[in-house]
């Protein structure tokens, strides 16, 4: 119960993602998107962050699942803001709850609670609830959304484990760590986000643009990446991704899942710099 007290430090990614700007065609402060804008994120990520302190204490992915649908049908919301997010911040929650790690530690810990939590129902209830726009039928082994319920987490996520954020969960957040690595480096933390997301892109691409637009448009929002990668040695990263959201914003190209992943980094970067606050206070 004590570790659960660095919930907050491991919610910072959620506030502190959508703040940043330019990112190609994704909400910003100063760039909402018809359906949803920057203090939907902020509210979204309080109510996440209420959840992750209930998957902490009860150390359950789908009691933390279960409270998020909960929250989000109080407060009104009718479409999804960023169920991606939520499950991987929950899922490293319900980690902590374990007791605090470090970042590699926690993350592997989190990969086991996915491989044997049956928290199927709670995750297939909550796309019920707010059906994402890239949601469609899935024909495999485990039912699709909205046709039963498939038998634990694992097997909902295996299902779509192309999905960036899935993989995530069932390999033990590969693509976080490797983030974070990015995010200690020198600099002010918004530029680094910033240039760590640009670098994501280009090197791993988008798996909400291939789910809405189709493979060809994910090979092609990658190589663009790879452009303003280039772009930015020359102009500056900003630059760069002004450049790259003046080519996906009219597309309504997104790259969402990517995006949950930085939020994810930056809060377990946030997580790990308290670590070393809380040692020294304790010493």
């Amino acid at each position: 119960m004590e570790d659960c007290a660095l919930v907050p430090a491991l919610s910072l990614g959620l506030y502190y993602e959508p703040s940043l700007h330019p990112k190609p065609g994704a909400v910003t402060p100063l760039a909402p998107h018809r359906d949803k804008d920057f203090y939907d994120f902020i509210e979204n990520a309080s109510l996440i962050e209420l959840s992750m302190m209930e998957a902490c204490v009860k150390r359950s992915i789908a009691s933390g699942l279960r409270r998020y649908r909960e929250l989000l049908i109080s407060a009104g919301f009718r479409t999804n803001v960023a169920i991606g997010s939520a499950l991987l911040h929950i899922a490293l929650a319900s980690s902590l709850g374990e007791g605090r790690a470090v970042p590699v530690e926690l993350a592997y810990r989190a990969q086991q609670k996915v491989l044997g939590e049956d928290g199927g129902r709670e995750y297939y209830m909550l796309l019920e609830a707010f059906r994402p726009s890239h949601l469609g039928r899935y024909v495999g082994p485990a039912p699709s959304v909205g046709s039963g319920y498939p038998k634990s987490l694992a097997e909902a996520l295996k299902a779509s484990s192309w999905d960036m954020v899935h993989r995530e969960l069932l390999e033990g957040y590969p693509l976080t760590l490797e983030v974070l690595s990015a995010l200690r480096e020198e600099g002010p933390l918004r530029l680094r986000a910033l240039r760590a997301l640009l670098i994501l892109l280009s090197e791993h691409g988008d798996t909400l643009i291939a789910s809405k637009y189709g493979y060809s448009a994910y090979k092609r929002a990658k190589g663009e990446a790879r452009e303003a990668l280039a772009l930015a040695e020359r102009l500056g990263t900003e630059a760069a991704l002004e450049w790259l959201d003046g080519l996906w914003r009219p597309r309504g190209w997104n790259p969402g899942a990517a995006l949950d992943i930085l939020s994810t980094a930056i809060s377990v970067y946030n997580y790990n710099k308290s670590l070393g606050i809380i040692s020294s206070y304790e010493t």
